[in-house]
């Protein structure tokens, strides 16, 4: 068995979940906005939303693995969960730790939608852009792929996405917003 076999998996894993983290902002956006289409979006599309977020979470399970089986660097519970408790770039870890705790709260919210205030999930939920931001920094600070070219370009990309969406959904409309009500008859 190839002796960095583990490192690979850790690596992949982590970038696979950053892009997955990526790509459940964007579909969020694309649904919280009118970007995509004027009418009710169909159920599906919010349920690629939740498959993307689940893939996501699944993802930095199969990463926080990696890393613990990985000999190179020692990586146990504390170093994983405890921000700034790593040895080996303490800094960056610490992003990827805090950013683990945003996603849980994010999925965890989310699956207790209906059991919380609306004003509660709205506002957990919405730290999905700090979520975004924070998992690129990890993924540039802790990485040893930040000098890819091809993660580069990406994240330049999902940067540009993110940026224009964002912006996006500030200055249009939501959906909803402009409904008329009927006015009541007597």
């Amino acid at each position: 068995m190839n002796p960095k076999l583990w490192w690979y998996v850790a690596r992949s894993a982590g970038l696979v979940s950053w892009w997955l983290v990526a790509l459940s902002v964007f579909w969020g956006l694309f649904l919280s906005t009118r970007v995509m289409q004027k009418r009710p979006t169909p159920a599906w599309l919010l349920d690629l939303h939740r498959w993307f977020a689940a893939l996501a979470v699944t993802f930095v399970g199969v990463h926080m693995v990696g890393l613990v089986a990985d000999n190179y660097v020692h990586f146990g519970l504390s170093e994983l969960f405890v921000p700034l408790a790593s040895k080996w770039h303490p800094g960056p870890v610490a992003w990827g730790v805090v950013s683990l705790y945003v996603l849980a709260a994010i999925e965890i919210s989310s699956l207790l939608m209906r059991r919380i205030p609306r004003k509660w999930w709205k506002a957990i939920h919405s730290s999905s852009f700090v979520l975004f931001v924070m998992s690129t920094i990890h993924a540039f600070t802790a990485g040893t792929d930040h000098g890819n070219h091809a993660v580069q370009w990406s994240a330049f990309a999902m940067t540009g996405i993110f940026i224009f969406l964002t912006t996006y959904r500030q200055l249009a409309p939501r959906r909803g917003a402009g409904r008329k009500t009927a006015p009541a008859v007597s």
